[in-house]
């Protein structure tokens, strides 16, 4: 027969992942707003209440252990989401003589897991949007493993369905674009505490999606020329 833990044992361990789930929080909350080079784990320990100068150490090990542990936390749920809406719209697409997605369709998939996770109250967005502001803090905290949210090769391959009579120069560039302002869009407004009006996200959306399938004009077909 397994041997159970001890009552007391198990209050400890729910002590603990309460602790380190209060750390992450806190400082997605201080990173949101600051970026991860702008916050010391001593600030974080403060900002917890935490009176031991070593529990995020304990938790985590450094910085760079925290933020991972802080994507592992917050990936999970906005990743299936995504991969959800992936399937459906490729399902979707698979059944259609254009064999193509529509761009409002594929700036849904993008926008939905971020807006859920902003209605679940949290600043993943924001963080998000700092760490991507600094490739340096992004290239050393960033597990090479993960792909990120919104480039993996998936959502890449159907952002290239959409832009396909695009020159390959002018899609990457318009991809770019395109996910850099979703992020960062949505960064303000949960950063600020604005929430988001179906009408106004909407009009985002409208407006992503003709980012993404504007013409070319004559300058910047001669330029890509060139």
């Amino acid at each position: 027969m397994t041997d159970q833990p001890s009552a007391p044992t198990r209050r400890r361990h729910a002590s603990g992942e309460a602790t380190r789930t209060l750390l992450l929080e806190t400082a997605e909350q201080l990173f949101a707003r600051r970026g991860v080079d702008g916050v010391s784990i001593r600030e974080i320990q403060l900002a917890a209440g935490q009176s031991n100068a070593s529990v995020v150490a304990y938790h985590f090990g450094s910085m760079t252990g925290l933020v991972r542990a802080l994507i592992d936390y917050r990936r999970p749920p906005m990743e299936a989401e995504r991969d959800a809406a992936i399937a459906v719209l490729e399902a979707a697409v698979a059944e259609r003589p254009s064999g193509q997605a529509t761009a409002v369709e594929l700036v849904r998939m993008v926008v939905d897991p971020m807006i859920s996770s902003m209605e679940r109250g949290e600043l993943y967005v924001a963080f998000l949007a700092r760490l991507s502001e600094d490739p340096e803090a992004r290239s050393s905290y960033w597990p090479a493993e993960v792909d990120a949210n919104m480039t993996s090769e998936v959502t890449e391959r159907l952002v290239d369905a959409v832009l396909r009579n695009l020159p390959v120069r002018a899609r990457r560039a318009r991809s770019h674009q395109f996910f850099t302002s979703v992020l960062h869009v949505l960064a303000d407004h949960a950063r600020n505490g604005l929430p988001i009006s179906p009408a106004r996200l909407s009009s985002y959306v409208d407006g992503w999606a003709g980012m993404l399938t504007a013409p070319i004009s004559p300058e910047t077909a001669a330029l890509l020329e060139a």
